[in-house]
C-alpha cells in the first residue's frame, strides 16, 4: 500500500466517522460551507469518491459524479465509500497513468492530492451539528503541503477561500484549516 493510499484512506475514514455520527435532523442544516446543507456537502463528497472510483476503475479521466438519490444520506455514503475502496483494491490501479485530476501523472498521485478534500469536509460536516471531527494531525500536515503548493489555483477556481491567519505554532490541523480559508476553533 502506498503512502498516498494510506493517507487518502485515513482521510476518507475520518470523514466517515463524522457521517456515521450525524444526527438525522442535521443533514438538512446549514453546513460550514456557505450555501450547502450537510446533505449537499455529503452529496459533493460522494461525487468526489465516485469520480475517483471511475478513474481507478477505467484508467480514464472522469469527473465527480453525484449520486442521483440522497434521501438516505448515510446509506448512499456507505455505498460510495465501499465502491471507492473496491475500485482502489485492484492490482496495478495506483500505477495507472493519466494525466488525471490536477494533472496528476498516476492514480496514486491523484489520491495523494485529493486527500485534502474529505479532511476539510469532515470538519465542515462536523460543524453542522457540533461534533468533534477527530482530524488526523499527520494527514493534516501532509494535506497542508498539498494546499500550500496549489493555493493560488484553488482560491482562483473557488475550491477554497482566501486563507486566514493562525499562529505559527498552531497545530497542523489548524494550519491546514486556515490554509483552506476555514477559521479553526
Amino acid at each position: 500500500m502506498s503512502e498516498n493510499l494510506r493517507n487518502f484512506t485515513t482521510a476518507i475514514f475520518g470523514f466517515d466517522a463524522v457521517v456515521q455520527r450525524m444526527p438525522a435532523e442535521a443533514w438538512d442544516a446549514q453546513s460550514a460551507c456557505e450555501g450547502w446543507t450537510g446533505r449537499d456537502l455529503l452529496e459533493h463528497q460522494c461525487g468526489v469518491l465516485n469520480g475517483v472510483a471511475a478513474v481507478a476503475s477505467t484508467g480514464q479521466m472522469a469527473g465527480p459524479s453525484a449520486p442521483s438519490d440522497m434521501s438516505d444520506a448515510v446509506a448512499t455514503w456507505n455505498d460510495c465509500r465501499d465502491n471507492l475502496f473496491a475500485s482502489l483494491d485492484q492490482p496495478g490501479v495506483l500505477r495507472q497513468e493519466g494525466p488525471f485530476w490536477f494533472n496528476a501523472p498516476t492514480v496514486d498521485a491523484m489520491i495523494g492530492i485529493v486527500q485534502w478534500d474529505p479532511l476539510a469536509h469532515a470538519w465542515d460536516l462536523a460543524q453542522t451539528c457540533g461534533i468533534d471531527p477527530c482530524l488526523s494531525e499527520s494527514i493534516a500536515a501532509s494535506s497542508l503541503d498539498t494546499i500550500v503548493a496549489m493555493q493560488d489555483m484553488l482560491v482562483d477556481s473557488g475550491r477554497i477561500t482566501t486563507p486566514v491567519e493562525v499562529s505559527p505554532d498552531a497545530s497542523a490541523v489548524d494550519r491546514f484549516l486556515a490554509a483552506t480559508g476555514r477559521k479553526p476553533i
